[in-house]
């Protein structure tokens, strides 16, 4: 952020009203609204209330922070400038107790102001207050009520004393590098912050081996399927070596047709090619109307290993796919305590974490129930005016997969960070081992080209009558694809990581699609989607995860519709990074119901993160707790109540959403937090930048994996 933009950061005033219930010690939900009101600079405040059940009925405990300038929103850094005083908080007590306050340095652990425990009569309401200012840092305020020696109630306030003026030029508040080099994140009051994007991909990040060749084959005349899964069904059936990888199937350069499905379902199993080709152009033109064998003509003389999708049916080319995917260990299940646990948190305290040991793999739960339907506002999309049927959301649990690295009493410590608050006035939290004997490992598609073969008909159009997806991990752990060129793959997917995958990295390849006129005219929908003989609805969506933890690293998409693609309630974290896209139809983005964490670092496209409220079924909130990070093209950034997505240093046009109205009159905002626009920040890639820290925080002498960022490649 430079010099002139910080002197314009919203510093908006906003009044929160929560409910919260007392159920366990250090149990909290929150239940209530969030209304923005208008306050005088002097007046800033946020209130959050609880019941507490006495004798079988509620009462009500409620704390208001206080403070003159500090912002109070979701997603948005709360600060305090250097100079001004510490915030106050005000307490109201159903029943008598002891209050205690103390203020604690999230940078040292130091402990400020632990006065002894205040006692409090039934109904008084008190303002606490503390001497002094504080120093740079970050900090938590955290209360305590108790009855007698018993915890009946906890919450927590955070906030950040910072000079944002004494920031280097191009750099964001919410997060940037602190004195040593690391990355330092800036909270929300509730100590929401950007999430860690570093575990993604193959391993965590990291590099992609090369797997010795067991079996080689020639291109030959005819259709390959039969002799290429044979091929690699033998390596399948060989021992895993130490590192656990079988080997790798080698097709030599030529041309290979397929008429049906190839499938790796062992681990340690690879298919390799000689080369890809041309990383953007196309060899198969349909304007041009060539049979298959001019095709094949065409082709010989390329240096590349080259699959022809051949035969009319709709489908898969290649499908990586073990048995299964999490199993959870219902026995071990634990509720989360705490009425809020933030995004970007790592550690939290549960009900026993007796049953749970360092190592472990571990589902978190968040539960989304009808409240948290109704609080976003999806409960009630609108139909849309062309009449299409709407389906309003129900309650969902979403479930991340996470590894403990640490456990205290029982606090549990995970090797990621929270991508969705977990907040007990929605329905709170779960966790639970899990086993996945299921999938597969370490196996992957590489360096080739493939073709789905197809002739426009008499109306110059495509018919749909051929191949539509190339590639497919399907319960798969930690598998890869790289150096891949795609062409004519219409459908849902070029590539996709299915919803029980997850550490799948897809680096250096691209997707190649007929310009639109081919999906446009005679047989086709007005808007060029289906083609109404097959009744097939033409995707062309280019990576698409389903899963967890995938990494698009320097890829490429030509006249897709969603070139870089999240479904429906994926939990993440993803990350698209230093990929672009040319001729797009419509957005890259998370594209329906509330899938949360995902990354778009240095990528160059439409992209949004927003309300589609009625589109399709009702896709609502795509996404929360998404990040646009130095992107470049159009942009379009909204809020959802509950959480926020980032965009901070986008170079390019911001457009609103196409329901900004809607949310407007619904909830009063609509843009999530948008820093440095028109400005790159440092560093120059986020996901890069995490990955150093963590890898350093390993070894300090371990080299960074990855080339810096730049996405002007055209």
């Amino acid at each position: 952020m430079n010099s002139e933009q910080r002197t314009k950061l919203p510093w908006a005033r906003v009044i929160s009203s929560v409910v919260l219930v007392a159920l366990l010690a250090g149990a909290c939900g929150r239940t209530g609204q969030e209304l923005i009101e208008g306050t005088s600079p002097n007046n800033q405040s946020v209130t959050r209330s609880g019941s507490l059940p006495v004798s079988d009925e509620e009462t009500r405990i409620q704390t208001t922070l206080l403070h003159p300038t500090m912002d109070m929103r979701i997603g948005y850094p709360a600060i305090i400038a250097p100079g001004e005083a510490w915030p106050a908080v005000e307490v109201s007590v159903p029943e008598a107790g002891n209050f205690q306050v103390r203020i604690v340095s999230e940078d040292t652990g130091a402990v400020f102001h632990a006065a002894s425990p205040i006692p409090m009569a039934a109904g008084e309401s008190r303002t606490i207050s503390f001497p002094g200012v504080p120093a740079e840092g970050r900090y938590t305020l955290r209360m305590d009520l108790l009855a007698g020696d018993e915890l009946v109630f906890r919450d927590a306030y955070y906030f950040k004393v910072m000079d944002v003026g004494q920031l280097p030029d191009n750099h964001s508040v919410v997060v940037h590098s602190g004195e040593d080099g690391r990355l330092v994140y800036t909270p929300d009051y509730l100590g929401n912050r950007i999430p860690d994007f570093s575990m993604v991909g193959y391993r965590n990040g990291m590099d992609i081996p090369y797997v010795p060749v067991r079996l080689e084959l020639q291109p030959q005349q005819g259709d390959d399927t039969q002799r290429i899964q044979a091929a690699i069904d033998a390596v399948s059936a060989m021992p895993l070596d130490e590192h656990g990888f079988r080997g790798a199937v080698l097709l030599k350069r030529g041309v290979y047709e397929i008429g049906g499905t190839l499938f790796i379902r062992a681990s340690g199993v690879v298919l390799r090619g000689e080369g890809q080709g041309d990383f953007k152009d196309f060899w198969l033109d349909p304007a041009l109307g060539l049979t298959l064998e001019e095709l094949r003509e065409s082709l010989a003389d390329k240096n590349a290993t080259i699959l022809i999708a051949t035969g009319p049916e709709m489908r898969w080319i290649i499908r990586l796919q073990g048995t299964g995917g999490a199993l959870g260990d219902m026995a071990t299940a634990t509720e989360i305590l705490g009425n809020y646990v933030p995004v970007g948190a790592s550690t939290f305290s549960v009900v026993n974490a007796g049953h749970f040991s360092v190592g472990d793999s571990i589902i978190v739960e968040r539960r989304g129930n009808a409240r948290w339907i109704s609080k976003i506002g999806m409960d009630s999309i609108p139909e849309p005016t062309n009449g299409d049927p709407v389906v309003q959301w129900s309650p969902v649990n979403h479930q991340f997969e996470y590894v403990i690295t640490a456990i205290d009493g029982n606090r549990i410590t995970i090797h990621s960070t929270l991508l969705n608050a977990i907040e007990k006035q929605w329905g709170g939290g779960r966790v639970f081992k899990y086993s996945d004997s299921g999938r597969i490992t370490n196996t992957g598609v590489e360096n080739l080209r493939a073709i789905s073969f197809w002739q426009m008909n008499e109306h110059g159009v495509d018919d749909t009558r051929h191949a539509d997806m190339f590639l497919l991990f399907d319960t798969v752990r930690d598998g890869w694809a790289r150096n891949l060129t795609l062409e004519h793959f219409y459908g849902r997917s070029a590539i996709m990581t299915g919803p029980n995958s997850l550490g799948i990295t897809i680096k250096e390849s691209s997707n190649l699609i007929a310009p639109r006129e081919f999906y446009a005219g005679e047989g086709y929908d007005p808007t060029g989607r289906t083609y109404f003989e097959t009744g097939v609805y033409t995707g062309r969506y280019g990576f698409h995860f389903e899963g967890q933890y995938g990494l698009v690293k320097d890829c490429y998409a030509v006249n897709n519709r969603h070139a870089y693609f999240v479904g429906h309630w994926v939990t993440g974290p993803n990350v698209f990074l230093n990929s672009y896209a040319e001729q797009s139809l419509t957005w890259s983005a998370p594209h329906h119901r509330w899938s949360t964490g995902g990354l778009f670092d240095n990528v160059k496209d439409m992209i949004s993160m927003m309300n589609r409220l009625s589109y399709g079924t009702g896709h609502g909130w795509a996404g929360a707790n998404y990040v646009a990070w130095n992107t470049k093209g159009v942009l379009a950034v909204e809020q959802p109540p509950t959480a926020q997505n980032w965009a901070i240093g986008h170079v390019g046009e911001h457009r609103d959403g196409p329901f900004h109205s809607w949310n407007m009159e619904r909830f009063g905002f609509s843009h999530g937090y948008l820093e440095s626009h028109g400005t790159r920040v440092e560093p120059a890639s986020l996901y890069l930048k995490q990955l150093e820290d963590r890898l350093r925080g390993i070894d300090d002498t371990s080299p960074v994996r990855g080339e810096s960022s730049d996405i002007d490649k055209d």
